[in-house]
């Protein structure tokens, strides 16, 4: 934009001698204000981030026991992503997101301190920045260099780790602020937090982003007594349909503030559900019986494992007027892609001494271009470039999503054809094996 506004300003210095003054100064307004009516306006950013959600939990995905009325109409405002990949376990998936650099790069739950988050840079570009919820990448403790506000956040409410053990320790900025056992009160309490940052810690006058990164639906799950008991799909289903409430609550108050026209809403989770076998007799603080993980849908196995139930998410992008409403799309997009994205949008740059792996997929975003990306999977397990999948012999699973019937070779699957990856083709097409190792090989030795 600005190369743009300086050929004007050129263009408009050749003029000047040749035109009355008051025609002059006319054509100079109708001008620029349509240089500047070309480009959209710096957004400000809410980014709604959720923990251990299935691909299918939310109706809109496919889901027919679960009502999520207000997730399910931000699709149709917005353009709902069937392609979107975080990663595929908790600390590593926050670090991509903050960062735009695979966790092999980032660090993940040891993210250090010098790495370089979106939300250090963003500020420069005039912004103020909020992070409320889990933060999860200084190691569960309380290391100031690397806690939020020393990676770029002016506000941060919220738990430095999960709640496996039932009990979440809060900090508000760097100080100590209390504890709770109430498992069932988290998605209200950050989303109380979130509507008093938009109404009375904002200076107004200034854009934001805001990262709002829910507990939910990591176990220990629990919902309040308003939605205990009350939806079709257990007591996890009425964990989604809390935090679809609590979500058209933050959403009413942008619409109260008239902050709707101008933010970019991205609701997206994690990594996918925790759902394998093993875990279905695990108890651990839940109700008897209770089922505690999210549905993958037509995906293969859930968190932890490098198939497609780990790493694919939903997500929902609203910028009314700007991204495409009621469009679904199927480009592969990642939270990798966040900090270069928002660089463009935001105005600032990404840093020069280190290796990106996000792109900038910002006219992805507006509809301008259908076209996505490659996508490389957490620990070197494989690739994706188009409809094609490479998964190492040796690819990275942690412990508990250990695929028993999986055999220790090349897999490569069609995921057009063949979303559940069923059908190993790797004996079929070695030539794209080949390629795709090849671009494997290239990823890893990007510095």
């Amino acid at each position: 934009m600005l190369d743009r506004q300086v050929s004007l300003k050129n263009a408009v210095i050749k003029l000047e001698g040749k035109m009355k003054n008051t025609v002059f100064l006319l054509f100079v307004c109708i001008l620029f204000s349509l240089e500047t009516a070309a480009e959209p306006p710096k957004p400000n950013i809410v980014i709604i981030f959720t923990d251990d959600q299935g691909y299918a939990d939310l109706a809109c995905y496919g889901n027919t026991k679960n009502k999520t009325p207000r997730l399910d109409q931000l699709a149709k405002e917005g353009t709902r992503f069937t392609s979107f990949y975080s990663q595929t376990v908790c600390g590593p998936s926050r670090s991509a997101l903050l960062t735009g650099r695979q966790p092999i790069r980032s660090g993940g739950w040891g993210m250090p301190a010098s790495e370089i988050t979106w939300a250090e840079l963003v500020r420069k570009s005039g912004y103020e920045t909020a992070c409320i919820g889990k933060w999860d990448v200084s190691n569960r403790k309380p290391v100031i260099p690397r806690m939020p506000n020393a990676q770029g956040f002016d506000y941060f409410y919220g738990t430095l780790g999960a709640n496996d053990n039932g009990t979440v320790n809060f900090h508000e900025n760097n100080e100590a602020a209390g504890t709770s056992k109430d498992m069932g009160s988290l998605t209200r309490l950050y989303t109380d937090r979130s509507i008093d940052y938009l109404k009375n810690k904002r200076d107004p006058k200034k854009p934001f982003v805001l990262y709002l990164a829910h507990t939910m639906m990591h176990t220990i799950i629990d919902a309040s007594h308003r939605f205990r008991g009350k939806s079709k799909g257990g007591l996890y289903g009425d964990v989604v349909e809390e935090f679809d409430y609590e979500t058209g609550r933050l959403l009413d108050t942008l619409d109260e503030l008239k902050l709707s026209e101008n933010t970019l809403v991205i609701y997206t989770s994690d990594n996918g559900p925790w759902n394998q076998d093993k875990y279905t007799k695990r108890k651990k603080g839940h109700p008897e019986g209770s089922i505690f993980w999210g549905e993958a849908g037509p995906l293969r196995n859930g968190k932890g494992s490098p198939y497609e139930a780990g790493y694919r998410l939903p997500c929902i992008v609203r910028w009314p007027g700007q991204v495409p409403a009621g469009r679904v799309n199927d480009a592969v997009f990642a939270t990798i892609d966040f900090m270069p994205t928002f660089a463009n949008l935001c105005g600032f740059e990404v840093p020069k001494d280190r290796h990106i792996d996000g792109i900038d997929q910002t006219d992805l975003l507006l509809g301008k271009s259908e076209v996505g990306r490659e996508f490389f999977y957490f620990n070197n397990a494989g690739v994706r470039k188009g409809k094609w999948k490479y998964l190492k012999p040796d690819a990275h699973f942690y412990g508990y999503a250990v695929d028993n019937a999986r055999k220790k070779v090349n897999e490569l699957y069609d995921l057009e054809a063949d979303l559940g990856e069923q059908n190993n083709l790797a004996n079929k097409h070695p030539e794209i094996v080949e390629e795709l190792k090849r671009l494997m090989d290239v990823i890893l030795n990007w510095k």
